[in-house]
């Protein structure tokens, strides 16, 4: 039986400001999707993780942070992030100590030759990604936009190495340095570029932080979502264990402090974003720079170069407003999306949303068969500490306020719950 609860802070207000908006076409592709999905080999997919694509609701998120973007676009971004949630799920097993038991292979199958196509390469490494490149490289709208996603491509890959490696060394990395990890073995960076491709959109170069800072709030959430998961099967890296971890606090202490950094991640997404708006005014707003002349020549003294110039200038402003209105929806739809999928509370995300509420699964005595997930939990190492272990904490003596009505409707889906099996004795994670 449950023996400890903890308090969810309310995280659906780090997305209030936002409009929660769900694409048309979201039913359909999501059909589309999981129907192609079942269709893969058992090799490259079980028949457990296809039994669980209708609970995940991946289309549902891909909807919500894609609302307007045509069935093609919506299409790729529903088999993306489908890929994306099976492949961290692997990853999340505290088993796992190799990439290649998470579905990459030890050499590149596909190489793009040209060396700032990398990131590609490393997708095509993975049987789940491997199928979805030939559209990825097609739908790039420009080559900025296609460096920006190989970058977090070669991130994802290379920091999953990085937290096997620890995973291998029973070490824990730094808060500093978990934060950074996180952002990119997510995915969640890779995500955000795909704005840019189902949008074809020209941004500008000056919108990383707000990026980084919407990354952030999206990959610390769902570190809050899937902290009684993760405790549950041994996977220490989540922002609340690391947190535990290095400052010693409880399971409610460190939830509350990783809601503390993912204000602080909101409240520079909207500095940076009013910095940005300052700086760039809109074209419209000002008096143009140049006049057509009746008869069909330009103004006076303007070059056809420095027109195109205005109007690129112009057109890249658009598009970097529809970026940064995409990555509100992200946050948004994202937030909202983590009570409405199975992945993170099973059947009871409705009840969780409004009053906050979790009982930590238990890990007792006798419940783990040998050889099954989640039979081997081992002591994770960091220096300066002594022994951290999961006990019971009185919970705070009322609940935040929750005043934000669901704005997802389950449309028709039936409830399951996850019937995974729970690891060995013993909660104490030994620190030394």
């Amino acid at each position: 039986m449950p023996t400890t609860s903890v308090q969810l802070p309310d995280l659906l207000s780090v997305g209030r400001p936002y409009e929660l908006r769900t694409n048309r076409h979201c039913r359909t592709i999501t059909s589309a999707s999981e129907a192609y999905f079942h269709a893969l080999p058992s090799s490259i997919l079980s028949d457990a993780e296809k039994e669980r694509l209708e609970q995940m609701k991946i289309g549902l998120w891909a909807s919500v942070c894609f609302p307007t973007c045509d069935p093609p676009q919506l299409r790729l971004a529903t088999d993306f992030l489908t890929a994306l949630m099976i492949c961290n799920a692997r990853f999340a097993d505290a088993r796992i100590t190799t990439m290649q038991e998470c579905g990459w292979r030890d050499s590149h199958s596909e190489v793009f030759l040209d060396e700032k196509d990398s990131g590609f390469s490393c997708l095509a490494q993975h049987d789940l990604f491997r199928p979805l490149m030939p559209q990825l490289t097609r739908a790039m709208p420009s080559d900025s936009s296609r460096s920006r996603f190989c970058v977090s491509a070669e991130a994802y890959h290379t920091y999953q190495e990085h937290i096997l490696a620890h995973r291998r060394a029973n070490t824990l990395p730094s808060l500093s340095a978990y934060l950074d990890l996180r952002r990119g073995f997510s995915g969640v960076l890779m995500v955000l570029d795909l704005l840019e491709m189902v949008e074809g959109l020209h941004i500008s170069p000056n919108l990383n932080e707000m990026k980084l800072a919407v990354a952030n709030i999206i990959a610390l959430s769902m570190d809050i979502f899937a902290y009684n998961n993760d405790q549950f099967i041994g996977n220490a890296f989540n922002i609340v264990s690391i947190l535990r971890a290095h400052e010693g606090v409880s399971v409610q202490g460190a939830i509350n402090r990783a809601y503390a950094l993912i204000e602080l991640a909101s409240r520079n997404f909207v500095a940076e974003e009013e910095r940005y708006t300052k700086r760039h005014a809109s074209p419209s707003s000002s008096p143009t720079a140049w006049v057509w002349n009746p008869l069909g020549g330009k103004g006076d003294g303007v070059a056809a170069r420095d027109i195109n110039k205005e109007k690129g200038n112009e057109g890249r402003a658009r598009d970097s407003q529809l970026y940064m209105q995409g990555l509100k929806d992200c946050i948004v739809g994202t937030l909202n999306w983590s009570y409405e999928t199975e992945l993170f509370f099973g059947s009871k995300g409705d009840e969780i949303r409004q009053f906050g509420w979790v009982f930590l699964r238990d890990r007792e005595v006798g419940d783990a068969a040998p050889g099954t997930r989640g039979d081997l939990i081992l002591p994770i190492r960091i220096h300066l500490l002594g022994i951290v272990a999961l006990g019971a904490m009185t919970p705070t003596s009322r609940p935040p306020s929750r005043t934000f009505p669901p704005n997802l409707n389950f449309w028709g889906q039936t409830h399951f719950k996850f019937n995974s099996s729970p690891p060995p004795p013993g909660s104490a994670v030994l620190l030394q």
